[in-house]
């Protein structure tokens, strides 16, 4: 048999056991899908790089899911690329369902777009194959780059569809995973609500003098409070963004900070930032981000006190941005001495934007820092012609 007269591929059967076991008990699916990535690029001794990227919410992209071989600035650069005829490998193979070998990536049409960014990074072949859920949906690709030009051998083909079925089984499970996230994440939501709407009443009795001002600007923010939290519903319930929805980061942040601040609060919020348009996939994810941040801000931090204040600052530096969202107030706690689920819910949005993030404590302050690609939250047309930067920046209180 095939895999009897093929070491190679019997130990890949080996440790393909192994790795679906770890899924089984719960390891990191990240941490999986990478040692998968290097499980089957270690037998090509540094010849061949492994790729695996997968499909977008809005089923229009394709989104880095492990690569941890390829140079970290190819990977930025093919995050998001679109899914349709003549995208290089991966964007074909995504579109029509079906391998894609590219046997040299210097000549071949399909890359015209990408040769250069390939070529660059000495990436001469190319083969891809689509991975599917189990009633043939397309969820992402898996390829193969190698560092001159060649074509695969039956051997070759016979590994690279198990590594894509092994790889669909570790998207299912973490599609399931995220279902299980989801339901926590709208209990942690019910939870929130009650909570963030006890504070919105305290707000407002601070500066109202009669009753009746007291019920108008309470209804007002409870208003504004749902109009947020519209902008964080499940992709799951909904589909989420349409592709020609758009705001900016700007936008988002207004709409999120809204129902907290009145004439006394604007004092103390400050926002400062080139404004951007957001890729519509990365709007729910931002919002949901700045959500958790300004809940925690509301419960224990800046907002629960009265000489507390905001500041959120943000700057772009070549193809990636830094955002500090940084709360003064006296007497901070410091860090629990347990995350939470919020705590939980805004570093998976940091990682899920391919991103990372730090939390700075002292007697008087909370600073998060985030560093993430652009190509994570612009969009796509903004990046290339740089429109998105042509805006101002701008020193000024929250509207």
């Amino acid at each position: 048999m095939t895999i009897l007269n093929n070491p190679v591929l019997s130990d890949l059967i080996i440790q393909e056991r192994d790795i679906l076991t770890r899924i089984a008990e719960g390891g990191p699916l990240d941490q999986v899908l990478r040692d998968l990535v290097l499980l089957v690029e270690r037998p090509s001794n540094g010849e061949m790089l492994a790729s695996v990227l997968f499909v977008s919410p809005d089923g229009r992209r394709l989104l880095q899911g492990a690569a941890p071989s390829l140079p970290t600035e190819y990977n930025e650069a093919i995050h998001g690329i679109a899914i349709g005829d003549n995208v290089g490998s991966c964007g074909t193979a995504a579109h029509f369902g079906r391998p894609v070998i590219v046997r040299d990536i210097a000549t071949d049409p399909l890359w015209k777009d990408f040769r250069g960014l390939a070529l660059k990074h000495d990436l001469h072949a190319c083969w891809s194959m689509p991975i599917k859920a189990a009633d043939g949906t397309i969820i992402g690709t898996y390829a193969n780059y190698y560092r001159e030009p060649r074509l695969p051998t039956e051997r070759d083909m016979e590994v690279i569809s198990m590594v894509a079925r092994t790889t669909g089984i570790l998207a299912r499970q973490q599609a399931e995973e995220q279902r299980q996230l989801l339901f926590r994440e709208m209990n942690h939501r019910v939870k929130n609500a009650f909570a963030l709407a006890s504070s919105l009443v305290t707000l407002s009795a601070r500066v109202a003098k009669t009753p009746e001002e007291l019920a108008n600007t309470a209804k007002a923010r409870l208003a504004a409070l749902g109009r947020a939290h519209g902008l964080v519903k499940p992709k799951n319930l909904d589909g989420g963004w349409a592709p020609e929805d758009t705001t900016s980061l700007r936008a988002v942040l207004d709409d999120i900070l809204a129902p907290y601040l009145d004439e006394v609060m604007m004092e103390r919020v400050a926002i400062s930032g080139a404004d951007f348009a957001l890729a519509p996939s990365a709007i729910t994810s931002v919002a949901l981000l700045f959500h958790e941040m300004t809940t925690n801000a509301v419960k224990y931090g800046c907002f629960a006190k009265p000489e507390g204040r905001l500041t959120v600052t943000w700057g772009i530096e070549g193809d990636r941005i830094d955002i500090t969202w940084e709360e003064r107030c006296p007497s901070t706690n410091g860090p629990p001495p347990k995350a939470g689920f919020g705590t939980t819910l805004i570093d998976g949005m940091v990682r899920q934007l391919h991103g990372s993030i730090e939390r700075e404590w002292r007697v008087d302050s909370l600073a998060i820092r985030m560093n993430m690609p652009l190509s994570s939250i612009a969009q796509a047309t903004q990046i290339a012609s740089g429109s998105s930067w042509d805006m101002p920046s701008s020193e000024v209180a929250a509207q």
